[in-house]
């Protein structure tokens, strides 16, 4: 088996992906796709998964304990020829009863691929490599998918006053523009040139300041991704959609050394702290353990976090993923059951006391089956830049992405630039408060729909982001996903608490002095 250079016909696959863009900029996207397929047929056909093959770099079917090994992938066609462009999405673990691991890939934009594996301890290993996606569906995911408008609606409840007038309107995101008959809410610190907009109520009673609720209109959200599901069926055949691989060796024996029962302390690990460079691997999980390969995380005492967070204040930014971390945060206090937490609505807590001040804080606009109090969530920029410059004793930490995968991808990005504005202003005020950023994570799908407005490619997509616009600012980058990739049960949107619990002994490893 050869292995191939990355520099093979990069200059077709530029020059492909250039007439691709271009094509996509065209409104008519059945025209799109059927030149698509056209153009993907001559230049090389989509991804067989029974052709496609794996193999390890090094001879022979075992490593040793404590090193790294890696894992090539040859991406093949129906015909067996071997493909000659990139941009499949892989998943690929090794795992047994005890140890489970994730491995990083490397994309050679050239149909070949490596998974750098770290060989944690000694024992047989079962290798998973899964084709989640083809390069025709990421394609599709980021330049079709990504930036089409409306793929988010609400209803909002307009109610008078004396509550004896009630409408109910259609609610959406759409760029600053002079709207006729329209409710327009504008926040531009956060969202920029994006408003949110209104179909206007009709009675006089009922004022643009009368909006009360929302709630996602899910069945019309349904139907639009249902309709886009099946005039893309193809790109999400089951054939081609989270498959494993089978032609390549399915056991790794990983062998036993003189080191080998202390093989992490061993390694260079660097102190955790803001602005860490990229590794061959993140950690590894025995059991409920992880251990990271980033940086010096350790197991936190009830006693070392308290001390830690004494005299600190804590504001946790998100979505529901964030809220597992505050009752998580609260739990490893011993304060899960405090009278001292109070909760609004599920969307904001806050716990104020001898042992910890932590407030949590939901975004707004939230996408979900029930009727949420509008504004009962809040802009970050509203809380951080009304905070007090006299004590600055703050840890912020901020993770909005579980709801903005039906965002449009530009809008997206300038939300998340302001963001990092906001964080930089209170910086600048308070200049010792440590900020922390946490990345997202693969999750669960339950429909074919899904696939689509929550997919784990638009998904890693966002976590690219948060690692390219929060790097070199001295902010620190909490990366979770190869930890929630690796953990042994089904990725779920809301995992077991004893992963909340690693993630948020990886959060103190950052935040806290030992």
């Amino acid at each position: 088996m050869v292995l191939r250079l990355p520099l093979t016909n990069r200059s077709l696959n530029k020059n492909m992906d250039q007439f691709v863009l271009v094509l996509i900029s065209i409104s008519n996207y059945r025209v799109i796709r059927l030149i698509l397929f056209f153009l993907q047929k001559k230049h090389v056909g989509i991804i067989n998964s029974t052709n496609t093959m794996y193999y390890f770099k090094h001879s022979g079917k075992s490593v040793n304990a404590g090193g790294y090994f890696s894992v090539i992938i040859e991406a093949r066609d129906i015909n067996n020829s071997h493909s000659i462009k990139g941009g499949e999405f892989w998943y690929a673990t090794i795992r047994n009863k005890v140890v489970n691991v994730a491995g990083k890939i490397t994309d050679f934009d050239n149909g070949t691929y490596e998974a750098n594996f770290f060989a944690a301890q000694p024992g047989e290993y079962d290798v998973d490599i899964i084709l989640v996606h083809p390069s025709e569906t990421t394609k599709f995911i980021e330049n079709v998918l990504w930036p089409m408008e409306d793929r988010v609606v609400w209803d909002g409840k307009f109610t008078s006053k004396d509550e004896k007038r009630q409408e109910t309107k259609l609610c959406t995101f759409k760029m600053q523009f002079k709207y006729n008959n329209k409710c327009v809410y504008n926040f531009s610190l956060a969202m920029g040139k994006t408003v949110f907009v209104c179909d206007k109520p009709k009675h006089k009673m009922l004022t643009c300041d009368s909006l009360m609720s929302l709630k996602s209109k899910t069945t019309r959200i349904e139907k639009k991704f249902s309709n886009l599901f099946a005039e893309n069926a193809a790109l999400f055949h089951k054939s081609v959609t989270y498959v494993k691989i089978l032609n390549g060796p399915l056991k790794i024996t990983v062998n036993n050394t003189e080191t080998s029962d202390n093989m992490a302390h061993s390694l260079v690990i660097p102190e955790c702290k803001a602005d860490l460079p990229a590794t061959l691997s993140d950690g590894f999980w025995v059991n409920d353990t992880w251990t990271s390969l980033r940086c010096k995380s350790k197991q936190w005492t009830m006693a070392e976090i308290k001390q830690c967070v004494k005299g600190k204040q804590l504001y946790f930014f998100g979505d529901s993923t964030t809220r597992q971390w505050n009752a998580g945060l609260l739990d490893l206090l011993g304060l899960s059951k405090s009278n001292k937490t109070k909760s609004l609505n599920g969307k904001r807590t806050y716990h104020s006391s001898d042992v910890v001040n932590l407030t949590y804080t939901f975004h707004p606009y939230s996408i979900g089956n029930r009727p949420c109090p509008y504004r009962i969530g809040r802009w970050e920029y509203e809380i951080l830049d009304n905070l007090d410059s006299s004590t600055c004793n703050y840890i912020i930490m901020i993770s909005p992405w579980a709801h903005y995968t039906q965002w449009v991808k530009e809008r997206y990005i300038e939300r998340l630039y302001l963001l990092r504005q906001t964080l930089l202003r209170l910086r600048k005020r308070c200049p010792h408060t440590i900020l922390v950023v946490k990345t997202p994570k693969p999750r669960n799908h339950d429909t074919h729909t899904s696939l689509l407005y929550t997919g784990d490619r638009l998904i890693y997509d966002i976590r690219s982001l948060f690692l390219e616009i929060f790097k070199d600012f001295g902010i620190h980058i909490i990366d979770v996903w190869d930890m929630n990739l690796a953990y042994p049960s089904p990725n779920t949107v809301h995992m077991p608490m004893q992963v909340i619990y690693q993630e948020l002994n990886l959060f103190l490893s950052h935040v806290c002095k030992v």
